[in-house]
């Protein structure tokens, strides 16, 4: 199997990630008793808290379950209550759907004809919060978040950043807030993330309960991250986070994303919106693009992923929301090039006036 669908989730697990799992199902919860199981619980999930932190951001580390539910946390907990939400015109639906339902009035964001955003355009006066996607998972483009942030905090508006295809890549951006996944650049486990958030941010928690102090009192307490994570944390996907983090072998994901648009080239497509992290989308011409994911994987053993890929809006920013989306590729770190050569004659044979005919069967 050729596995070129790290935008998604990015396999193998490294040896670290898989040691931390296999810790956590030998050990208690991590909650406030005072004997010695659960304190070296804890002492394990405040190793990796710090692990996480030294990824970036600015703020205190809460964990989630991933960046969908952090992204949901922080726009519909946001105090005081924004006036306007500005959204970047890649946004994914893990914060545009939390936007919406906010009720709170939109803003998007002018961008170039790839969607990057347009730093010299007019903002509403009362635009007070932006969510801004710190990197596309269909083009790969990377939003200039360091310009971003300057501009909003020279209008007084804050900025939380959706960081799931950028985090373990880029160091994560010193936002309001920066949500982000395990599974994704991190390699960890599925069904975790990070929410890192200013601690004088004033956030409503989506969900109460018990968090091993304060019982008495009605309601959660304000200190971070106890107020964002009530019930017990998810212990093995919280240690193969923060094994992930201190593991991470060097990466320059920069030449992984020109060579992955190389070996498209090669097989004379071009992706299209100009991104630069390794992920990038095609339409294939004669293809519907789910066709050509379930040929390639069933013919060819090649692992891609078509469609809008929950990011209708970038689709609709670089004119592919109709006729199924694109087919996407997307590399990771233990990625070949023997790997994107079999990808390249692939698309080639698959061409209109490739060297062979293929097919899907019923």
């Amino acid at each position: 199997m050729i596995y070129l669908d790290h935008a998604a989730t990015s396999i193998p697990r490294s040896p670290a990630v898989q040691g931390a799992i296999a810790m956590a199902l030998e050990m208690a919860s991590p909650g406030r008793g005072r004997h010695g199981p659960q304190e070296a619980a804890r002492a394990a999930v405040k190793d990796a808290r710090a692990a996480v932190a030294a990824l970036g951001g600015r703020g205190v580390v809460c964990f989630t379950p991933g960046a969908t539910f952090g992204l949901n946390q922080a726009i519909l907990g946001w105090r005081p209550r924004p006036r306007r939400i500005g959204l970047d015109p890649l946004v994914h639906n893990a914060a545009r759907r939390p936007a919406v339902a906010s009720g709170v009035p939109l803003f998007s964001l002018p961008g170039d004809a790839n969607g990057r955003v347009d730093l010299d355009a007019d903002w509403p006066a009362d635009l007070d919060l932006l969510v801004i996607t710190h990197g596309s998972n269909v083009t790969g483009l990377v939003q200039p978040v360091d310009d971003i942030l300057e501009r909003a905090r020279s209008v007084g508006a804050a900025v939380i950043v959706d960081a799931a295809q950028t985090a373990g890549l880029i160091p994560l951006p010193r936002a309001d807030a920066v949500a982000f996944s395990g599974h994704k650049g991190l390699a960890a486990s599925p069904g975790v993330g990070a929410l890192i958030v200013d601690p004088t941010r004033g956030l409503e928690p989506l969900v109460r309960g018990g968090v091993g102090f304060d019982s008495q009192a009605d309601d959660v307490p304000d200190d971070l991250p106890a107020r964002l994570e009530s019930g017990t944390v998810n212990l093995p996907g919280v240690l193969a986070m923060g094994a992930a983090a201190r593991s991470l072998p060097a990466w320059d994901w920069r030449e992984a994303g020109r060579a992955l648009r190389d070996a498209l080239a090669a097989a004379g497509l071009t992706s299209v919106g100009g991104g630069e992290l390794p992920v990038a989308s095609v339409r294939v011409p004669g293809w519907e693009p789910r066709t050509l994911e379930e040929l390639l994987d069933r013919v060819y053993g090649i692992v891609t992923r078509a469609g809008l890929h929950c990011a209708p809006a970038a689709h609709a920013m670089i004119g592919t929301a109709e006729g199924g989306g694109t087919l996407r590729v997307s590399s990771g770190r233990g990625t070949s090039k023997v790997e994107l050569d079999a990808l390249t004659r692939a698309l080639r044979e698959v061409l209109p006036g490739g060297m062979k005919k293929v097919s899907v069967a019923p």
